[in-house]
């Protein structure tokens, strides 16, 4: 059964900016001498919209159900593992409790766990040795996700802290399913054949921070993205797809994404509500996904996202179009994301304000078979910091979007913000 999820609450928090509460607890490190401070409503010191003490983004209202991160106090069952079979043992047969201990090595197969711990005693996978992490390689970039912590079939997991491994060569490297509360820390994301981090299926408050996707879109550069919140609305249970859309309340915190990312660095879908995606570094060099049109950072189809303090960079990347596009993909989507306090660099040099037909060589696997097809499309070449578009195949416009103290290199106060009828400047 999954938690049942304070909304109401927590909508009501974002909208009205109420007091915020965080957990007084450590960032998550085993090393965390701190007190569980669960009841303390103090905010602390605040470094680029991050509340130090907690590790939440700062406007993230919290609801009482947060994992313990003051993992001094678990009594923790350790399971230690050096080879492939033992770490699927290991996962099979987890439970509330268990430190899966993950020797330095390579740990070729893919892997999966179906179960979760509780908010006091979570599961925890982390590799023995920060300065060596533990390869995790699924061999085989066309096909399978490395990691899948998926509740599918057992009505939802929850509380999973995932830390210090390295995860390689899948379709994706690591999925999440029907998990709530799962925490992805110091993980490294690189050489896969689609996303890196795939957020779907109602998995909701889940935490992706201080860890670096690089080199996705191996097997198809159309679903190369770093991080994947949601699923596209074709695949939404109600229009006869598998998937709840709702992935609510993914904290995105001071992560490495890029280079060789091939499409958006983080695609919010529609569905999606309140993504705090807070101090992030952006790499453009690698995105060439011309035919999706991911060549932006962020991709806003969701709602109440929060995007501040992050930094990009082209990078010489000659397809990059704009850092930011909020576009409305579903009626009632699209709407009400913040973006602030965030800086650009751009190369001058790749402007075009007219549509520019390119062709590439690009893989465009499909059926778990590899495929490099030459293709040509046109590509804007704008350099927005913010692009707010309206398709009007759909109904409605993007409403209630705000942007703010956002800086650009070079400077260029024509070019900061588009569709400014769209966009409310704060």
């Amino acid at each position: 059964m999954k938690l049942e999820k304070n909304k109401l609450f927590k909508t009501a928090a974002v909208i009205l900016g109420l007091s915020l509460l965080f957990m007084g607890c450590d960032d998550g490190n085993s090393s965390s001498d701190s007190e569980d401070n669960s009841n303390d409503d103090s905010t602390g010191e605040v470094i680029d919209g991050i509340d130090t003490s907690t590790g939440y983004a700062e406007n993230y209202v919290a609801t009482g159900d947060e994992m313990t991160l003051d993992f001094d106090s678990v009594t923790w069952t350790e399971v230690y593992c050096d080879t492939a079979s033992e770490l699927t043992s290991a996962l099979s047969s987890a439970s509330a409790g268990d430190k899966i201990i993950i020797a330095a090595g390579t740990y070729t197969d893919t892997f999966k766990l179906e179960a979760g711990g509780s908010q006091n005693s979570p599961i925890w996978i982390v590799g023995e040795d920060s300065t060596n992490m533990p390869v995790l390689d699924g061999d085989d970039y066309n096909n399978n996700t490395v990691l899948a912590i998926d509740g599918g079939d057992v009505s939802g997991i929850s509380y999973v802290y995932v830390q210090d491994i390295k995860v390689t060569n899948g379709r994706t490297g690591i999925s999440m399913d029907q998990a709530d509360y799962i925490t992805i820390d110091s993980v490294e994301v690189y050489d896969v054949g689609q996303a890196g981090i795939h957020v779907r299926d109602e998995s909701e408050y889940n935490i992706i921070k201080d860890s670096t996707v690089s080199n996705t879109g191996l097997y198809n550069v159309k679903y190369g993205e770093a991080i994947y919140i949601g699923s596209d609305n074709t695949k939404w249970t109600a229009n006869g797809g598998s998937y709840d859309p709702a992935c609510d309340y993914v904290q995105i915190l001071n992560n490495t994404l890029g280079p060789g990312v091939t499409a958006e660095h983080i695609d919010v879908k529609e569905g999606s509500s309140y993504a705090y995606i807070i101090g992030n570094t952006f790499d453009a060099s690698g995105m060439i996904d011309i035919i999706n049109g991911g060549l932006s950072f962020i991709d806003f189809k969701g709602n109440y996202a929060e995007c501040a303090y992050n930094t990009g960079d082209q990078n010489y990347n000659e397809y990059f179009e704009n850092a930011f596009e909020i576009n409305d993909k579903w009626t009632g989507w699209g709407n009400y994301n913040d973006i602030h306090n965030n800086s650009i660099t751009f190369n001058e040099e790749y402007y075009n304000s007219s549509s520019t037909d390119v062709t590439l060589d690009l893989a465009l696997g499909s059926d778990g078979v590899e495929s490099t097809v030459t293709t040509t499309d046109s590509i804007d070449r704008d350099q927005w910091v913010v692009e707010c578009n309206d398709q009007s195949s759909y109904d409605g416009t993007p409403t209630g979007n705000v942007v703010s103290s956002n800086t650009r290199d070079p400077e260029d106060s024509d070019r900061m913000y588009n569709s400014s009828d769209r966009l409310t400047e704060y």
